[in-house]
């Protein structure tokens, strides 16, 4: 049978009959007839096909951020000024573009994305998420390749070798990923999100050398983001457009460092400094929707909180070898790591006003 391997009538899925999800005319003999009404990927209706079985996680991922797309919809709105969902044309052009990457149960256990050109996984088998195929296919040009060390100049992440840390549930969990069900606007509100802490924490961890015990387990000083540290540089971009022109510019390769002024109420909250990314949003990002200018573009920074996935025991921020390489040179005698004023551009110097830092770090 087409695209069906003969092991997969022995799972749990292949016991079901074909047209309990697909549809169709399971008696008619001819391809056409037989494929009347068909139902290519029926977890697009998850609610309808999923549910039957597993009704608590379709019910708590009616809420994901994988399903729901909120953080778009909301960074949109915030900058406009109005919601676009009562907006048959506006959503009719989001549909063509940003909408393409929300994806159904499917599209995760069973093939590739349709946004990452689809296709079964194992001849139709339901499984876990594979890396390359499912997480990396849409995640692939930022965390995909800095984690897998596929960036020139720049190593894998150093958890990539660890038992496990070869898939990305080693450190992203099915809770996650389904969602707990609470609804939220920004990956980084989720209680579900991983930290470094989770693994590297405790007395021991703090102690285990004098930086640590400076900059994460010192309460009168500034505690720093993990990442602060221990990240390599990480991929950038500028602009971006609707209607097809895309990003405008290549994407680059920096390190910034800024004040989280980011209003975190999960993940993240209790860091002083934080490494941000630049994302791709300019005044007229949305032209081609006839939206020709954002109001309130200035409502968001366009140097957002991230967490690469880079990580590394030595970087050009722990190396200390030298006089050069110590970290009152890099972090304390200079601003070179440090988002300035002189990394924005004037229509985005207002946006990130709260998160610069054109003062050194405190010694």
């Amino acid at each position: 049978m087409v695209h069906v391997e003969e092991d997969f009538f022995a799972t749990s899925h292949g016991k079901i009959s074909c047209d309990a999800c697909h549809g169709g005319d399971k008696t008619a003999y001819e391809k056409d007839a037989a494929h009347q009404n068909i139902v290519a990927v029926p977890s697009d209706e998850d609610s309808i096909y999923c549910e039957g079985c597993h009704k608590e996680l379709v019910d708590k991922y009616a809420a994901s951020l994988h399903k729901t797309q909120e953080g778009y919809f909301q960074r949109i709105e915030n900058r406009l000024g109005y919601s676009i969902k009562d907006n048959a044309t506006l959503m009719q052009n989001y549909n063509a573009e940003c909408g393409k990457c929300h994806v159904s149960c499917g599209q995760c256990h069973v093939q590739r994305p349709i946004a990452a050109k689809g296709g079964f996984l194992d001849g139709h088998s339901f499984g876990k998420p594979d890396r390359d195929n499912n997480c990396v296919a849409c995640h692939g040009s930022r965390v995909g390749s800095e984690y897998l060390g596929q960036d020139e100049r720049y190593y894998a992440d150093a958890h990539r070798y660890k038992s496990g840390g070869s898939q990305c549930t080693f450190c992203h969990s099915g809770e996650e990923m389904h969602s707990s069900g609470t609804e939220f606007d920004y990956r980084y509100l989720d209680t579900d999100m991983p930290k470094c802490e989770d693994c590297h924490f405790g007395e021991d961890f703090i102690s285990a050398n004098s930086y640590h015990q400076l900059h994460v387990g010192n309460q009168y000083l500034p505690k720093l983001q993990c990442q602060v540290c221990h990240s390599q540089d990480y991929k950038n971009c500028n602009g971006c457009h609707t209607g097809g022109s895309g990003i405008t510019g290549e994407s680059y390769f920096k390190f910034k460092i800024a004040k989280n002024n980011f209003n975190l109420e999960a993940t993240g909250k209790d860091y002083d400094y934080v490494t941000v990314r630049h994302i791709p949003i300019v005044p007229d990002t949305y032209a081609s929707w006839g939206i020709a200018d954002l109001p309130y573009f200035d409502s968001e920074p366009t140097w957002k909180y991230t967490t690469p996935h880079n990580i590394q025991k030595w970087t050009a921020r722990t190396d200390t070898t030298g006089s050069e390489g110590s970290c009152s040179v890099k972090c304390h005698d200079s601003v070179e790591y440090y988002l300035t004023n002189s990394d924005l551009e004037a229509f985005e110097v207002n946006a990130n006003k709260d998160i610069i830092m054109d003062d050194k770090l405190p010694k």
